[in-house]
């Protein structure tokens, strides 16, 4: 997370009042953030949910998205290059109105581990490079009787996920019938709201 900006319109609905606060110290606000940042709030102060109260709340029941039950938060989600931006919008007065958590993508993906694997001795590995992950497996599983050896992949990439069932079906002398493309994820994460 690089950080989230806190919103409000002030008690007339029509002000704009923000109160920045970092995550991770300051290391992800870079200049080139700050002006994906700008660029995106920009746009959303302009013809969007940002513009004032009455505007975000004619947004919000217009493009649905409700993330509480009495419906008076909504969460959007949008991207722009290496960023994305989470907005939740609460349409009362009186409350802050908008978070916009924002997150660098390039970030997200960097020591995400993509897989673990652990031992009947009690020893456990957790892995962020592939190479070393497919490696472990290929090395571990034909001793897996004798070790107790487990494995758990946890990333989504087609590609690694692929490559461990093929060292499966190859223990047992077949072949994996699954193409890579069967390993493509049909659709994306969703978040609560709707994206923007």
């Amino acid at each position: 997370t690089v950080g989230h900006v806190r919103m409000d319109f002030g008690s007339s609905g029509k002000g704009f009042y923000h109160t920045w606060w970092p995550h991770n110290g300051e290391q992800f606000n870079t200049p080139e953030f700050k002006e994906a940042l700008q660029q995106f709030v920009d746009a959303m102060r302009t013809d969007g949910p940002l513009r004032d109260l009455p505007s975000m709340d004619r947004f919000c029941r217009q493009n649905g998205g409700a993330i509480t039950e009495d419906g008076l938060s909504y969460g959007y989600l949008a991207e722009m290059g290496s960023y994305r931006f989470c907005l939740r919008c609460t349409t009362s007065p009186g409350e802050y109105q908008c978070y916009l958590y924002c997150y660098d993508l390039r970030q997200q993906t960097l020591d995400r581990p993509v897989g673990r694997v652990s031992f009947a001795n009690g020893e456990h590995m957790e892995f962020t490079a592939p190479q070393d992950y497919l490696r472990t497996i290929r090395e571990e599983l034909p001793t897996k009787d004798g070790t107790g050896f487990l494995f758990e992949t946890l990333t989504d990439a087609p590609a690694v996920r692929k490559a461990v069932d093929d060292m499966v079906y190859d223990l047992y002398g077949e072949e994996n019938p699954r193409p890579l493309e069967d390993y493509v994820s049909r659709q994306g994460p969703e978040m609560g709201g709707q994206q923007m």
